[in-house]
């Protein structure tokens, strides 16, 4: 499973460090929903939104219930994940070469190299 580095950037005003980051925190438990960066490496970065379910409204099982079966877990992440925009989740992964892909690249290169040194050749024998 990759990781992947979430930010949330937010310009506040306070006395100082602490009231600022009370006051984000204070803001980010009542707003409705939280813009995120999420960046899978430098050249690959989204935007996404996530909305924001306070923390009274998750269902907390009770003390004598049991534990939930894995299939309910399951059920309930995907529950969870579907809180999140998905028209802003497509951060893509960065696309791996082959080394057949790479000895093909290489190849082509090398016969264009020839092959542009041969005209060069016969361009230069050209009495004139």
């Amino acid at each position: 499973m990759p990781y992947y580095l979430v930010t949330q950037t937010s310009l506040m005003e306070g006395a100082d460090e602490v009231e600022a980051a009370r006051k984000v925190l204070t803001k980010l438990k009542s707003d409705g929903a939280v813009g995120f960066t999420v960046k899978y490496d430098e050249e690959n970065s989204q935007h996404v939104t996530v909305a924001n379910v306070p923390a009274s409204e998750v269902a907390q099982p009770a003390a004598r219930e049991s534990l939930p079966s894995p299939e309910q877990m399951q059920e309930d992440n995907m529950l969870q994940a579907s809180a999140v925009n998905q028209a802003h989740t497509g951060v893509s992964k960065p696309r791996r070469l082959s080394v057949r892909s790479v000895t093909l690249g290489l190849s082509l290169f090398a016969a264009g190299v020839a092959a542009g040194m041969v005209i060069m050749a016969l361009v230069d024998r050209t009495p004139g």
